[in-house]
């Protein structure tokens, strides 16, 4: 067990340390030599003011007025018998302490804008003659003015504002620029290339009708020719449909896509599935690029399931993503491996038209197992 008393070193310290503060620590400061009160001597002469001259030209004490552009302040007694002389300098916002010198003089540089009072007094056996003083004005500088930093503040929003809707405006002019460009080429397309694959595209029909007695092999010439020139025309009549500017929607790339896989399994055994869960009333902002690589990678799979994976079912979902939106292509086919070499180029079609829309893609599939397609599509 301690002692009862043991706590008393502790507290006579603390004791000690109260007592400094009270001693010590709550005197006030001792002021500078200058603030402290002086005893008038009324015998002693006053001081005589002998000139002022501001940036080296002499005033008259009078009407002393500084301008803002004038610096350099200079007060000059006339010389006395006496020990020492001192100044003090008052406005508005400053009350300073007394300045002791002993020279008959006192020089001032950049004082701000305002009304001043300088009083001035001379010293001789610490005793202090009655003081005179000294009334002048200072201009108040441009960047003194009560008005100058708000209209400087809203000179600076007005610039901004300014560039904001001229830079605003340049982008909507290159925007509309940018839509007529696409809408002349859409048009070109359509009117003139794709007229003429329709005429040739007829041709051949008429050609394969005219020589019904022509080899075998040259009527699958003819089909051949037939069938590229119909691909041809399809995928012109995508990229018509990806650089029109009112079919800037993810509204009209959903409804096509949809179009698409029932037009692909409307005569076949496959069901189709297809689910939408974005609100119609919803726009995403994806560019021509992606809406242009996003059809063109799904009408790749869904060409290859209607190819090649036997399928019996096909289910497409499309649904909000906090990027942009997300799509799932599922099969129950036959499956393949990723891995193992193949001739066609679809998977690298599919991945480097990802790759440059910058979209997530993933595809999963095995020998049996279907396959399943997943894509994220950012939005810009």
């Amino acid at each position: 067990m301690k002692p009862l008393f043991s706590f008393l070193p502790g507290f006579f310290y603390a004791l000690l340390f109260s007592a400094f503060i009270v001693l010590f620590g709550c005197h006030p400061p001792v002021l500078p030599d200058g603030c402290n009160k002086w005893v008038v001597n009324d015998q002693l002469s006053e001081p005589v003011l002998r000139k002022i001259t501001v940036d080296g030209l002499e005033k008259n004490p009078a009407n002393l007025k500084i301008k803002s552009s004038e610096k350099y302040l200079a007060i000059e007694l006339e010389p006395t018998v006496v020990d020492s002389y001192r100044f003090k300098l008052n406005n508005r916002s400053l009350n300073s302490c007394w300045i002791t010198t002993p020279y008959p003089q006192i020089h001032f540089t950049f004082l701000q804008g305002g009304t001043y009072t300088l009083d001035y007094a001379t010293i001789k056996n610490h005793t202090s003659s009655p003081h005179k003083t000294l009334y002048f004005q200072v201009e108040e500088a441009l960047v003194e003015k009560a008005w100058f930093y708000p209209s400087l503040a809203t000179s600076i929003l007005l610039i901004l504002g300014a560039i904001v809707y001229f830079w605003t405006l340049y982008n909507i002019r290159q925007k509309l620029k940018m839509q007529h460009v696409r809408s002349r080429i859409a048009a070109d397309l359509h009117d003139e290339v794709s007229s003429d694959l329709s005429s040739i595209s007829i041709s051949m029909v008429t050609l394969e009708r005219r020589t019904k007695d022509a080899s075998t092999e040259f009527t699958g010439v003819v089909r051949e020719i037939q069938q590229t020139l119909s691909e041809t025309q399809n995928n012109l009549a995508d990229t018509v449909w990806a650089i029109k500017p009112d079919k800037d929607s993810s509204g009209e790339l959903f409804q096509r896509m949809h179009k698409f896989a029932r037009q692909m399994f409307v005569n076949g055994d496959t069901k189709l599935i297809f689910l939408n869960t974005i609100p119609a009333s919803k726009s995403l902002n994806i560019n021509m690029e992606q809406r242009h690589n996003i059809f063109k990678i799904f009408k790749e799979v869904i060409h290859n399931i209607y190819k090649h994976a036997q399928a019996t079912e096909v289910e497409i979902k499309i649904f909000p993503h906090p990027e942009g939106f997300g799509m799932i292509i599922t099969d129950n086919g036959i499956g393949f491996d990723p891995a193992a070499e193949r001739e066609g180029n679809g998977i690298s079609n599919y991945q480097w038209r990802a790759k440059e829309s910058f979209i997530d893609f993933n595809l999963e599939s095995a020998p049996g197992k279907g396959t399943r397609i997943e894509m994220i599509v950012p939005q810009f």
